[in-house]
């Protein structure tokens, strides 16, 4: 996927604070493979309607979201699960581990039917980048918050999609361990030319060249 474009997106069933103010509802705008962009949107924005639209979950939105000239609207639901393994990817503000499994089985299923052996190595490098090596055969359900947000980080990046969105991935994450986590994020993605996607109530505390929208 090249392209991720919304065209006149607005939700149908509730209207967004600052609608008149928002450079993204009933806009068009059209988001490049390999575009950085960073999305501010404050509670009661629409902020999770969106990011979940763009990953095809619900249609309660008037306008189109297109997967290249694809409306979503129309794919089959094949199609769209397809899409969500290579094109599109969404870390959920509740990071959705599965409790019982551990924490490397967690990132491992990022992997689908490839062959696990060969991500490995690339998720104990990722683990190591972000303090949690020595988590991988712990089970999700007894890592605190920040912990799984942190493996959610890694699971997203062992298989990049073309485009990885995230919402509030940081929200548990202390400044240092939010700048390691957001510099290993801009790293993986540059070498797979993913686009990255962040939704955040606010823009981030430290230096960085994302394009910044308001929604």
């Amino acid at each position: 996927m090249t392209n991720l474009v919304l065209e006149n997106i607005f939700p149908k069933y509730f209207t967004p604070r600052n609608i008149e103010q928002s450079e993204i509802w009933n806009k068009n705008i059209s988001f490049q493979k390999g575009n950085k962009l960073l999305i501010v949107a404050p509670s009661g924005s629409g902020k999770s309607t969106l990011a979940t639209a763009m990953l095809g979950t619900h249609f309660q939105y008037e306008g189109d979201i297109k997967y290249d000239q694809q409306a979503v609207k129309k794919l089959h639901l094949e199609e769209i699960v397809k899409n969500r393994k290579e094109g599109v990817s969404l870390l959920f503000q509740d990071v959705r581990l599965i409790k019982d499994l551990s924490i490397s089985e967690n990132i491992l299923l990022r992997v689908f039917n490839k062959d696990r052996k060969q991500f490995i190595p690339k998720m104990e490098e990722y683990a190591k980048r972000l303090g949690i090596e020595n988590l991988l055969n712990k089970k999700a359900e007894n890592c605190s918050y920040g912990e799984r947000q942190r493996s959610a980080i890694v699971r997203s990046l062992i298989n990049p999609t073309d485009f990885i969105i995230y919402d509030e991935c940081f929200s548990h994450l202390d400044l240092n361990n939010k700048k390691i986590a957001f510099s290993l994020i801009n790293e993986v993605s540059e070498e797979s030319g993913s686009s990255v996607i962040f939704f955040e109530l606010n823009e981030f505390p430290f230096e960085h060249d994302y394009q910044i929208l308001h929604l």
